[in-house]
């Protein structure tokens, strides 16, 4: 069995940045952007005010891994799950774009953060930073479903090579998929 894991932000959807983001908001709502910050706040991915267009190369290798028999498709994100209406938010653009992500089992951890966070396949960062966040999950996962092979897709190049760093800590293949460049690196082959 091979464990697929695919992010959320323009790896999956090219979803808004803060400088045009919020122009956008203060044109539809008349006001301006509300917080501080961007990236932690669930009204970013609000479809009522914000076009958030799929990565169509994505969406063609996602529905390649949907047809494989042999596969769990998970979602990591670095999105908060601690936010109010994040999830939903995700949720709803998955729903609507017709993504589907397989139930994988709760991680069980002495950190309570984790508990209960793989809600219909779909992981969100429980606090920290991202990196360190997925290559915890990846480890457990990895470990939990024993997958005989792990393939992820991101576009965050600042993570990329760190993956490969982490990968090699691993006992099984894994492909690190760089969604900007369109290009994969194997380890462990």
């Amino acid at each position: 069995m091979t464990l697929y894991s695919f992010d959320f932000d323009d790896t999956l959807f090219h979803t808004m940045l803060p400088e045009k983001g919020e122009k956008i908001w203060q044109e539809k709502t008349g006001e301006p952007w509300p917080h501080i910050g961007w990236w932690s706040k669930p009204e970013t991915l609000d479809s009522e005010i914000f076009d958030t267009p799929m990565n169509n190369w994505t969406y063609k290798e996602y529905l390649k891994v949907a047809e494989d028999p042999d596969s769990l498709r998970i979602l990591a994100t670095g999105r908060l799950q601690k936010v109010p209406g994040m999830r939903q938010n995700i949720e709803k653009i998955l729903n609507e774009n017709n993504f589907s992500f397989d139930e994988i089992w709760v991680i069980e951890s002495s950190d309570e953060k984790q508990k209960g966070n793989g809600e219909k396949g779909i992981y969100l960062n429980w606090g920290g930073d991202t990196f360190d966040f997925k290559t915890t999950l990846f480890s457990k996962l990895i470990e939990i479903t024993k997958c005989e092979k792990f393939v992820m897709y991101d576009d965050r190049e600042a993570h990329l090579s760190r993956f490969e760093d982490w990968a090699q800590t691993q006992q099984i293949p894994i492909t690190i998929v760089d969604v900007v460049r369109k290009t994969t690196t194997n380890v462990n082959f």
